[in-house]
């Protein structure tokens, strides 16, 4: 099965175009009705209990499609205002309730963001962990091992892991079983020579890609990409070890459509 940003394909290798004649909310509609059937929502999951199996994969796959159809920035934008602002600008406990709680226990907010902004999150979350190629070879594997088989999530996050060859339970432990929230800070940066150390606070706890923009003081930028890798040892606190031919005049993180509930420590200056 292809699975990058500008096809979907479904078990059987058939690849999925965009519908760019569909203005926003009725190609959502579609989008999001046709996906499960070329996706693992075929699978024949127990939506009642897990709909973050099926919905939190409808929502990903739609993104992906959008992303191929529309400009980056304007798919960014509608999956964030549409997927993640609600649920991230919402300080109330109830968002918190970890993705893995089954459904039919869920009300209100937590009934909306669990099963699919927040499992659409985890999802493209661990496809930047393991990188394009391993993530298709591991949703190939899911899906052919247990299409219409009804599995559990204990068997798709069992998939993954042998699939790839990566122990990821802390992963899994982390975006599902946790009731964490994204926020991250800049705690304090070091440098030494030619050397920057960022030391990067993780508040919220969600183990999310995000990348250091650095500005020198010559006016070029240069950004340097994290995957949620950096939080395996620790994930409350990182360091970024980070080597340039120039002065840096500031620094900012940057998670992009993994919004951060509190941006105002993100950034570092130089005095």
């Amino acid at each position: 099965m292809i699975l990058g940003d500008s096809e979907i394909g479904n078990e059987k290798g058939q690849q999925h175009r965009t519908l760019p004649t569909l203005s926003a909310k009725p190609r959502m509609s579609l989008l999001m009705s046709s996906c499960p059937a070329a996706s693992p929502g075929s699978m024949g999951i127990d939506e009642t209990r897990y709909g973050f199996m099926d919905e939190g994969w409808a929502t990903t796959f739609e993104y992906l499609f959008e992303r191929a159809n529309l400009r980056q920035a304007a798919a960014d934008s509608f999956y964030e205002s549409f997927r993640v602002a609600s649920w991230i600008n919402d300080p109330s406990i109830v968002e918190n309730i970890p993705i893995i709680t089954p459904q039919d226990m869920l009300k209100g907010a937590a009934n909306s963001h669990n099963p699919y902004g927040k499992a659409s999150l985890g999802y493209l979350a661990v496809k930047d962990l393991l990188g394009d190629d391993a993530f298709r070879k591991c949703l190939d594997a899911y899906i052919d091992r247990w299409h219409g088989k009804h599995p559990q999530p204990w068997d798709f996050f069992a998939t993954f892991n042998d699939a790839s060859g990566r122990n990821l339970d802390w992963f899994w432990n982390n975006w599902f079983f946790g009731n964490y929230y994204i926020d991250l800070g800049v705690r304090s940066v070091t440098h030494t020579g030619n050397s920057y150390a960022v030391d990067v606070d993780n508040v919220g706890g969600l183990a999310v890609p995000f990348d250091v923009e650095l500005k020198f003081t010559d006016g070029s930028t240069q950004s340097v990409h994290q995957t949620p890798s950096v939080w395996m040892a620790d994930q409350k606190r990182t360091r970024v070890r980070i080597r340039v031919a120039k002065p840096v005049r500031e620094l900012t993180l940057r998670s992009g459509i993994f919004m951060d509930a509190d941006s105002s420590n993100n950034r570092w200056e130089a005095r």
